[in-house]
């Protein structure tokens, strides 16, 4: 999971990898040592094997990892990856997997390839510490395949995050999109701007420091996963107004909870300035994410400035942008920036009901707000024929949220009744995963190029890690499967796979997976 670009049964029976308490596997000189740690650390908790390093051509190796030019290893014949590469150093994750008589022998065409390898071999192993006989060949078809995840609204502390990026790489993951601002805080310290985690009103009580981001980024790094962070702007800051009220330049707002950063006010400029410079810092990879979704309440000349002189300061800062697909309308972005597209087909804006729940001072906001949306089926074609990448993460199929149609099971129903975004239709898990990137409407057009396939997980219901385990499996393992595996693959077969995974998403902390109410024969 997700299923291999090729995969064919070789021999009948199983393989076992070694003794049944041991199993040792030679790798070649100079292979990174997080590839073999990951896999050792997970051999012995999934199934128990104690993995231990032996030299190359050792003979009773029971795995035995090749890395090499993918002409030598004869890999070339499996296409590379389409879209846009999210890391400082693009690498060639292609591999070749053979369960021999005498064990497996993985070839690789580099460290990060031989880590995927592994990775599909530990989701081999039965509990007797035997593999079936198989030859895989396999790579991916995306090269951004991402979790856009909603710390801004639910703080998760380090380890739990480490939990996530774990999660990420069983899935073949590889891209973590941190979405660290929000109105209901700002969780990442700011050296120029403390007040915003400090000790003073509205400032937010838990946030990550710059050495919690650090090991953040570097667990990732470990398991070929690239953090993307994101300061969203100018829109969604409310936290930061409250930390600052300066920033409003004396004006009054409609709402208290409407606020944006108006670049003709002096100090929401220099705000704006000095975050996204540590915003710049903060990134591993060539990438930022300036937000830019939802600019409610803000003149359209406004907006428009704000987001060319942002997009002008990160990229003389040597950074590259994604922004949320409103930003397209800036003009600015081109083939080197993504366009995250999320307003997805089944979007209607019903401002009756909007303004039925609303006070009378909003109303005027939620007519922008309607104005704003009905703009959106042109931000696609906007940005194919500016030839900006689409990043795919529509919330029709992607937003992780998104409540679930069918009955769970009793542990799983109890927090189904709470847990999910009220105002998207619920979905089964069967029909979150009925779509395929190649086959989307909005991105057929011959100019569309597509960057990728990230989902994204909203926290506004989400009290604890548990509710984020609901919310993201098995949900997430299909959005991997439309960004790794480039056939497509119906619901049946991948339903039949997913009931492996229960275990290992289990001893990476995700407990409580939404299960549906089991059915029953007639």
């Amino acid at each position: 999971m997700p299923l291999p670009t090729r995969a064919a049964t070789t021999r009948p029976g199983r393989v076992r990898l070694g003794t049944p308490d041991a199993v040792a596997i030679a790798v070649p000189p100079g292979l990174a040592r997080g590839v073999t740690d990951w896999f050792a650390t997970w051999a012995e908790r999934l199934h128990g094997l104690d993995v231990r390093m032996t030299p190359p051509g050792e003979s009773r190796a029971g795995i035995t990892v090749v890395v090499d030019d993918p002409d030598a290893l004869g890999l070339t014949h499996l296409p590379g990856p389409d879209g846009v590469d999210p890391r400082a150093a693009q690498a060639d994750e292609r591999y070749r997997l053979t369960v021999r008589p005498d064990g497996v022998l993985v070839e690789a065409a580099g460290d990060e390839a031989a880590f995927r390898g592994l990775t599909t071999l530990l989701q081999l192993v039965d509990p007797a510490g035997t593999v079936p006989g198989v030859a895989i060949e396999d790579g991916p078809a995306y090269a951004w395949r991402g979790l856009s995840l909603d710390v801004a609204r639910r703080y998760f502390p380090p380890e739990e995050i480490c939990s996530v990026i774990d999660l990420l790489a069983w899935h073949k993951l590889d891209v973590l999109h941190l979405h660290l601002t929000d109105s209901q805080a700002w969780r990442v310290e700011i050296a120029r701007r403390p007040g915003l985690t400090g000790a003073r009103p509205g400032a937010t009580a838990d946030f990550y420091s710059r050495a919690d981001l650090d090991r953040i980024i570097a667990y990732a790094a470990e398991r070929y996963v690239t953090v993307v962070p994101e300061f969203d702007m100018p829109g969604h800051v409310v936290a930061a107004f409250t930390a600052y009220p300066e920033l409003a330049g004396g004006t009054e707002p409609v709402h208290p909870h409407v606020r944006y950063l108006d670049p003709d006010v002096p100090e929401a400029a220099a705000f704006a300035h000095d975050v996204l410079h540590e915003l710049v810092d903060l990134a591993p990879g060539p990438f930022v994410h300036l937000g830019a979704d939802e600019p409610f309440g803000m003149p359209a000349a406004a907006y428009l400035r704000f987001v060319r002189d942002a997009h002008a300061l990160l990229r003389s800062r040597g950074k590259r942008v994604v922004a949320w697909q409103e930003a397209v309308r800036a003009g600015c972005l081109d083939g080197d920036d993504v366009v995250q597209y999320w307003i997805g087909p089944d979007n209607p804006f019903d401002v009756g009901r909007l303004k039925a729940r609303a006070p009378a001072a909003l109303h005027p906001v939620i007519d922008d707000a309607a104005r704003l949306f009905a703009l959106a089926p042109q931000d696609v074609p906007t940005a194919a024929a500016a030839g900006v990448p689409v990043l795919v993460s529509s919330n029709t199929m992607l937003y992780l949220d998104r409540p679930y149609a069918d009955a769970a099971d009793e542990e799983s129903g109890r927090r189904q009744g709470r847990v999910g975004h009220g105002d998207y239709l619920p979905h089964s898990p069967e029909q979150a995963f009925a779509w395929h990137p190649s086959t989307l409407p909005e991105l057929t057009a011959p100019a569309a190029r597509v960057a990728g396939v990230e989902a994204a997980i909203w926290c506004e219901t989400v009290d604890s890690f548990d509710d984020l385990a609901f919310l993201l499996l098995p949900r997430l393992a299909g959005a991997a499967e439309k960004a790794w595996t480039r056939q497509a693959t119906d619901w049946p077969d991948h339903h039949s796979r997913l009931a492996a995974h229960a275990d290992a998403w289990s001893a990476m902390g995700f407990r409580a997976a939404y299960r549906p109410m089991p059915t029953h024969p007639r």
